[in-house]
């Protein structure tokens, strides 16, 4: 999911056509940046770890937000799977997230539970399995992030959702952007932390370069330089960014993109190359309904 790059679309404190948000746009699809240039409103797909870091974060227990969703009669699976998951790690401590393997037996609802259970289940965007991937996200990604970025259980570290701003001397206005800050006390002085959501631990050099020259928003600096992680969403690991791209070359990278987002070419480059990438799009629907007029329409592929 990216739901970090739509949320930002979405936010109405971005400028439309901003130069960064343009860049990072462009950046994940070029048909993403022509279709928010030319004022279309991104929907997000539901993001089942997105939202079980809200909840979590919002206080109250797994048991108690699972019950506001209408799940309060599939407690007693989940907390089997909870257990199981437990089991199975314990039996392959050497294995990354051992309960994504294929040999590990992941739980159903059965379709007599599914039919008295639709609400909630559609509260959770429509899909039975996302109950799960909340589930695991609560119980154990959490925990294993909080391990590979050396946060002790006891110190008291608080993890909230900011509205961080980005900014490049060449833009005159900042970029509100979702971050997950890690606050962490150690000795008199408390380190922060900024995690990016990602997959297969990919590191997009341009959206980590510019969280690390992020800043607080409101009037006070951070207390110290946070340092920058990715956070797998799959496997629980935590990785320091690892900066490849030279920083006085950043902002020519981003006007770059900037300029192509505004003038072309817009393929539909995931289209092309990894189609599965535009279920996870919050322009999927324009271009995958055969009424809409796009540059690059995918029905004249």
């Amino acid at each position: 999911m990216y739901t970090d790059l739509f949320l930002a679309l979405l936010n109405r404190k971005n400028a439309r056509a901003h130069p960064i948000l343009s860049a990072l746009a462009y950046l994940f699809c070029p048909m993403t940046a022509y279709w928010w240039l030319a004022g279309a409103d991104p929907v997000p797909p539901f993001d089942p770890v997105w939202q079980c870091l809200l909840d979590l974060t919002s206080g109250g227990t797994l048991r108690e937000h699972l019950t506001r969703y209408g799940f309060e009669g599939q407690l007693e699976e989940v907390r089997q799977y909870i257990e199981r998951v437990r089991l199975y790690r314990s039996q392959h401590p050497a294995i990354l997230a051992p309960e994504l393997s294929p040999f590990f037996s992941m739980p159903r609802i059965e379709l007599t539970n599914r039919f008295g259970s639709q609400n909630a289940i559609h509260s959770l965007g429509g899909d039975w399995r996302n109950l799960f991937t909340y589930v695991r996200a609560w119980a154990y990604l959490v925990q294993d992030w909080r391990a590979g970025l050396n946060v002790d259980s006891e110190s008291g570290y608080l993890l909230k959702n900011e509205k961080v701003s980005l900014i490049l001397p060449f833009t005159r206005l900042p970029v509100q952007f979702d971050a997950w800050v890690w606050k962490v006390p150690v000795g008199h002085v408390v380190e922060t932390k900024i995690g990016l959501l990602v997959s297969n631990l990919e590191q997009d050099q341009i959206s980590f370069s510019l969280m690390a020259k992020c800043s607080p928003s409101g009037d006070h600096p951070w207390p110290n330089t946070p340092a920058i992680f990715s956070l797998d969403r799959e496997n629980g690991q935590a990785q320091a960014f690892d900066q490849t791209l030279p920083g006085r070359e950043l902002e020519r990278v981003v006007q770059h993109l900037s300029d192509l987002a505004r003038h072309g070419p817009h393929h539909p480059l995931h289209a092309l190359r990894q189609p599965s990438i535009c279920r996870k799009c919050g322009y999927q629907n324009q271009c995958f309904k055969r009424d809409l007029i796009s540059p690059f329409a995918l029905k004249d592929l």
